[in-house]
Formats: structure tokens, sequence, C-alpha cells
């Protein structure tokens, strides 16, 4: 079958992309990490070890008191935040919103991808606000002292680029009031 779906050697086009001829495609990680550079900014993820339990945990309750129940580990990484809203409804997350109420606000946050933060966990990591406005990239016990809202992690879809690499994040979040 000879079509633009299915290329032959008789169908081939000319590179005209922006990078050299021996690329197969475009490096994701690297413009997402151009485009963060530039437009995003810094936030606390917190990852939870769910196989140690904290100092926290209470072993008669069998959850965390006066923190959380696991051990965690805290990253200063770069990233965009998109507000979303629901419209109304959100399937299987959300219930429809009746006429004259406001929709429930979600945060999608585009995550810089490194080796610390390579797994995230959906309804356990949490995302913290802070504002930071230093030229220097701030240490994690800097952002637990400013921070101002946190984000917890619903949904987290490593998005991947050419032959299966993970080249970013995309968090999708709601904002916790009662556990701040």
């Amino acid at each position: 079958m000879n079509n633009v779906m299915y290329p032959s050697q008789d169908h081939q086009r000319p590179n005209t992309a922006m990078y050299p001829e021996r690329t197969y495609g475009i490096n994701l990680r690297y413009e997402m990490e151009k485009l963060l550079d530039e437009y995003g900014h810094w936030v606390l993820l917190r990852h939870y070890d769910t196989t140690t339990f904290s100092e926290y945990y209470d072993e008669i309750t069998g959850e965390g008191v006066g923190g959380p129940m696991y051990e965690w580990t805290d990253h200063v990484v770069r990233s965009r935040k998109v507000v979303q809203t629901t419209g109304g409804t959100l399937s299987a997350m959300e219930m429809t919103t009746p006429v004259g109420l406001l929709t429930v606000p979600y945060s999608v946050y585009y995550v810089k991808w490194d080796d610390m933060n390579a797994i995230i966990a959906p309804q356990l990591d949490e995302i913290y606000e802070f504002a930071w406005s230093k030229a220097r990239a701030p240490i994690a016990d800097e952002c637990t002292a400013l921070a101002k809202v946190k984000y917890n992690i619903l949904e987290a879809i490593d998005m991947l680029g050419d032959g299966g690499r993970r080249e970013f994040y995309t968090c999708i979040c709601k904002a916790d009031m009662v556990g701040f």
C-alpha cells in the first residue's frame, strides 16, 4: 500500500526539520527543558516511599499522627502550571455540577523529567507551590518554609518520546486546603 500513512521508498519527503538530517525526531526532553527554563517556575515535589513508615506512623490507628505516615523525599523541580476547570463533569472523578455552582478547578503541571523524580506516584505524591524570585534554584528546606498551597497528584502521565524514553510528566492535581 503506497500512501502517506504507509510511506515507502516512492513517497519519501525531504527533511525540512530544524534538526540535523540524522535525527529521527524532536528531542522533546531538550525542548521541554528550554520551555520550562523560560516560562516555568520552581515547585517542590514530595515523593512518598510506601515501603517505609515515618516517625509519625501510629501502629494503633494505622495512620500518620502529626505528619505523613510514610517516609518522603523532597525534590525541587521546574514546572509549568495550567489551571483547568471541569465544565461541570469530569468522568469518574467528579459528579455533575448543578447549574449555578462553580466548577472545581484542577491544575495540570508539566514537570521536568530527571533521575530524581523518575517515578511519580499518583494519589500519593504532592506538589507544593511557593513564591521564589531569587536567581538561584531553591533548596528543599527553603521551599517547605515558604509553601503556600499543596496539590495532591490525582494522575501522573509520563510523556514518552522516541523509543519510549520518558521526556516529561503531565500531572493532574487538585488543591488540598484541608491537609495543609
